[in-house]
């Protein structure tokens, strides 16, 4: 029956979480200098946001989070980099979604005016 399992000490949740770290550490520098709106926290949330999703689902698919049992032939070196990727990409996507989202909710400070407009 699945539960929700969580063993910090066994190799994939620690491939996991340094997975997770890097792919955060690069991702939220990326979508801090992509963002082209005025708040640029709105899209590093939304980037960690993303990347903390990755890490739930790859804990959740190969690890014990939901099963006691992790996914057979699940190393913690193919998580490690599995997670960088995902986690990676997840956050990236996020950040550009929330990004988005705020232009358009603030579209006034974003359009090109025209110079013989003023």
């Amino acid at each position: 029956m699945p539960t929700l399992n969580f063993a910090p000490t066994s190799g994939i949740f620690i491939g996991d979480i340094f997975g997770l770290i890097i792919a955060l550490a690069i991702s939220l520098f990326l979508a801090f200098w992509i963002s082209s709106v005025k708040s640029w926290l709105a899209v590093v949330i939304g980037a960690f946001i993303g990347g903390v999703l990755g890490f739930l689902i790859i804990l959740g698919w190969a690890g014990t989070l939901i099963y006691d049992t992790p996914l057979p032939g699940a190393s913690p070196t193919a998580v490690f980099f599995s997670a960088i990727f995902f986690c990676g990409a997840l956050a990236l996507s996020f950040g550009i979604i929330t990004d988005l989202l705020v232009a358009r909710s603030r579209s006034d400070d974003y359009r090109r005016r025209h110079p013989l407009e003023e």
